[in-house]
């Protein structure tokens, strides 16, 4: 049993770096994790 079991994250930049090791360490502890990256620049919508 973690800390964070029954608990969700959600984690943006996730895809590499800092957000990665975050989503690791709280996944980890127990937490559900949503994870969200958005890789290449996002265009604009009219």
């Amino acid at each position: 049993m973690g800390k964070l079991d029954g608990q969700v994250a959600f984690i943006t930049g996730a895809g590499r770096g800092q957000g990665r090791s975050h989503a690791i360490r709280l996944a980890e502890e127990g937490a559900d994790i949503i994870a969200v990256d958005a890789p290449a620049e996002v265009g604009t919508v009219a």
